[in-house]
């Protein structure tokens, strides 16, 4: 473990990208804290959904900065629900499906123990070409899947409430 303090910055790695379509920042990275935790923060739009999956590797935590968000343990068997908005976050435990929809546009903390998971999101992504939102698309459930394999996530449904 590095024996200095860290200082956090915005935006220390530089790493900006459009996943399924919302913008995300790598903020702390695996890299930077020896393996124990990663912070992404996600910019996105109403109505964004993620597919439902379970992380065989890390607990997760969503932390809501701006808008609204609904999130799901185990939305296809005893789903538990739950509305966080503004200045709450939702504790998403290691080896239980969850997903999550947006409900007003929204920015979050996306804070993984352990460190790592950033790779994913990084690996199915694609650089962002400007700050902006991408243009909104349907999640594209195999190249999640393929890539989710490599990091022990495995999607199991497409977003809640979608056809």
């Amino acid at each position: 473990m590095k024996e200095e303090l860290m200082t956090i910055t915005e935006n220390p790695t530089g790493k900006k990208f459009w996943f399924d379509s919302f913008l995300m920042e790598v903020l702390v990275s695996a890299a930077d804290t020896d393996g124990s935790l990663s912070v992404c923060k996600q910019t996105h739009r109403a109505g964004y959904g993620t597919p439902v999956h379970v992380h065989e590797r890390e607990d997760q935590t969503l932390f809501v900065l701006e808008g609204t968000i609904t999130a799901w343990l185990d939305p296809m068997g005893d789903r538990v629900e739950k509305v966080v908005d503004a200045g709450e976050g939702v504790f998403l435990p290691r080896g239980v499906p969850h997903a999550f929809r947006v409900e007003a546009d929204s920015k979050l903390l996306e804070i993984n123990t352990p460190g790592g998971f950033e790779g994913f999101h990084i690996a199915a992504g694609e650089p962002a070409l400007h700050d902006g939102l991408p243009e909104p698309s349907a999640p594209d459930i195999e190249k999640l899947m393929r890539h989710g394999a490599d990091y022990a996530c495995q999607v199991q449904g497409p977003p809640v409430g979608a056809n």
